[in-house]
């Protein structure tokens, strides 16, 4: 009776949790007394501690039967609260880029015709019509996506069959994917108990519940990995063939990490030929695999011809996604080997090691603890008394060295100041959350109560921890968050006609998706030209606004104030505007209007709704 009252109670405070970090809290006042509830720590807390002492009372070998729906459950919490606190926004520099190219793939064109940079008269006109996420065309005065083509397709698809809104569901939903994933490879590699506790770690780490609520590709390029691994630890040519066209699908989000196929091929083909005797050496269901002859208690994997050959499904099924990148690449940047984010000298580089070994070790122990790092370690030294036999041995060092490429690629790209920036490393989150839960399940695993306990209580502590990390740091907007992006491209589309011309730095894509309004980055803009072309815009009946954020109002006057009148900026504002929740204000000035004019200070109703689709006169001008 007891373990049916704790899982009652593990169960609600779970739920009750989920409920108050979704709608933010709740007050109900009653005659007498007002019940409120802010804090989805407590709830959570006394959820975990239920769900402890539940696990503690059955034991691991009563919770078979419920850690599907466990593992589903655990899956879906993180995908809802990412749809509940959903962007819903083309906004930043990144996010602007995946949902634009989405469009231009629906089009079947992803040239973006700029007539205006052919006759500009100041220095590299084109450049300066580029909104962020974007770069010049090989010829012509056009602009083309530098980002790569995998997620743009997902949204594009998304878009086609269920709508706009419709693409901003792929990451949460991904996200789900890569939570169930992880519980997938624990059980394949060794038990429901792993797999659970992989997937517990997964569903709370920070990283992964920051990049939710926006359409990013880092978690969907760490959901498809984590499928690729999952089919490479089976036994049939057909897993082998679905790995491949899950590292195909990965490739295509992110290119850079094609090396991790390189990893799953050669395990394939180590693990196919390599003939060596173990102890016990069968599967987790009781059952040898092929190639493998049992004598006693002496399990002999020897090599054979169609071990040896599964590996070929796998290269096959990669194949597509390399020459699609390839093609793309040298369609739009001039060379299959290209990259649209430039030379890779310059992003790529061994001084950067230093830094970003310190800040990518210091985020990951404060967002994930100490016992992250015990993960790792046992993923590089794949002990017996972790990985109790010689395929798991072989998976955990399989999982080490995805750890070690998604570093060491990282390690020497250019260094970042966020501790979010973790998001580069997703793809090696699942071998990391594997080794941490590992540890954790074989000491929970020992006949001693007290040490089952300790090892419940820190994955359970772990878990919390990473919770209160996400929430107070960030990783859940407060306010308006994201969408004022749409609140501010929506008040410039009312104050200035369709043929005005927008200097601006960080709106510059959200300005052009949701006003349609032409752009000029002033930050890529000619110190010496900002008074002509203001002059030269307006000649041609284009009449020029400059929008900035508050922070960029001082980068403004530093790059013109010296050489041009307007550049200090001596306006009025004609738009005004404080998002609610976010630091700063955001201005729009008419150079036409330096003594302002009617002040526009709210967003029009336009702006309202959550998910907003483009202005029509996207990619049109």
């Amino acid at each position: 009776m007891i373990h049916v009252i704790v899982a009652v109670f593990a169960v609600f405070g779970t739920l009750w949790a989920l409920s108050i970090w979704l709608v933010g809290g709740f007050s109900i006042a009653l005659p007498g007394v007002t019940i409120q509830s802010h804090d989805p720590l407590r709830p959570l807390a006394i959820g975990v501690v239920a769900g402890v002492m539940y696990l503690v009372t059955k034991g691991p070998l009563n919770v078979r039967r419920v850690t599907t729906a466990l593992a589903v459950l655990l899956a879906l919490c993180p995908a809802i609260a990412g749809i509940a606190r959903n962007s819903w926004t083309a906004g930043g520099a990144d996010q602007y880029a995946y949902v634009s190219q989405a469009e231009l793939w629906l089009r079947r064109n992803l040239a973006v015709q700029i007539p205006l940079a052919a006759t500009a008269p100041w220095p590299e006109p084109l450049i300066t019509f580029m909104p962020h996420g974007f770069r010049p065309a090989i010829s012509g005065p056009a602009l083309v996506p530098v980002t790569a083509p995998g997620l743009p397709l997902l949204m594009a698809g998304a878009k086609l069959f269920a709508g706009h809104c419709a693409m901003f569901l792929i990451t949460p939903l991904t996200g789900a994917l890569l939570v169930w994933m992880t519980f997938a490879i624990g059980r394949r590699l060794d038990s429901d108990a792993l797999g659970l506790a992989a997937a517990w770690l997964m569903a709370t780490s920070p990283a992964m519940l920051a990049m939710l609520v926006a359409p990013m590709s880092d978690v969907p390029a760490a959901a498809f990995w984590a499928i690729a691994i999952y089919f490479t630890l089976g036994h049939t040519p057909r897993s082998a063939l679905f790995a491949g066209l899950a590292a195909t699908a990965a490739i295509l989000i992110r290119p850079n990490l094609a090396p991790l196929a390189v990893i799953l091929m050669v395990w394939k083909l180590w693990v196919g030929l390599k003939a060596s005797p173990t102890t016990g050496g069968e599967t987790t269901d009781g059952k040898t695999t092929d190639g493998e002859i049992t004598t006693g208690n002496k399990t002999l994997v020897v090599p054979t011809f169609r071990s040896a050959v599964d590996v070929l499904p796998l290269i096959a099924g990669t194949i597509p996604g390399c020459l699609f990148v390839a093609w793309i690449n040298n369609a739009l940047y001039g060379s299959p080997l290209a990259s649209g984010y430039g030379f890779l000298s310059v992003l790529f580089s061994v001084s950067y090691i230093g830094a970003n070994l310190e800040r990518y070790g210091r985020w990951l122990v404060e967002s994930q603890t100490p016992l992250v790092v015990v993960g790792i370690g046992a993923l590089l030294v794949p002990v017996r008394a972790i990985w109790r036999t010689h395929r798991q041995q072989q998976a955990a060092r399989m999982l080490g060295a995805i750890v070690i490429v998604v570093w060491t690629l990282y390690l020497i790209y250019t260094p970042f100041e966020a501790w979010w920036f973790l998001r580069f490393l997703l793809p090696a989150w699942p071998a990391m959350c594997l080794g941490t839960a590992a540890v954790a399940v074989r000491v929970g695993q020992t006949r001693h109560l007290a040490l089952r306990i300790l090892a419940f209580a820190i994955l359970a502590a772990v878990g919390v921890h990473n919770v209160y990390y996400a929430s107070t740091h960030g990783a859940f907007p407060s306010g308006e968050g994201d969408h004022r992006y749409v609140s501010v491209a929506k008040m410039v589309e009312q104050a200035t006609d369709s043929s005005a011309v927008i200097f601006t730095g960080q709106h510059s894509g959200p300005i052009r998706y949701y006003a349609g309004r032409t752009i000029i980055r002033f930050d890529l803009l000619d110190p010496a030209w900002l008074d002509r072309a203001v002059q030269w815009l307006t000649a041609q009946g284009r009449r020029p606004y400059f929008l900035l954020e508050e922070w960029e109002m001082t980068k403004f006057q530093e790059r013109f104030s010296t050489s041009n009148v307007l550049g200090t900026i001596a306006l009025a504002p004609v738009v005004d505007y404080r998002a609610p929740g976010v630091p700063g204000r955001i201005y729009l000035f008419d150079p036409a209007r330096p003594e302002g004019g009617e002040l526009i200070t709210t967003p029009p109703a336009t702006a309202d709704p959550r998910c907003v689709g483009p202005s029509p006169l996207l990619h049109l001008r």
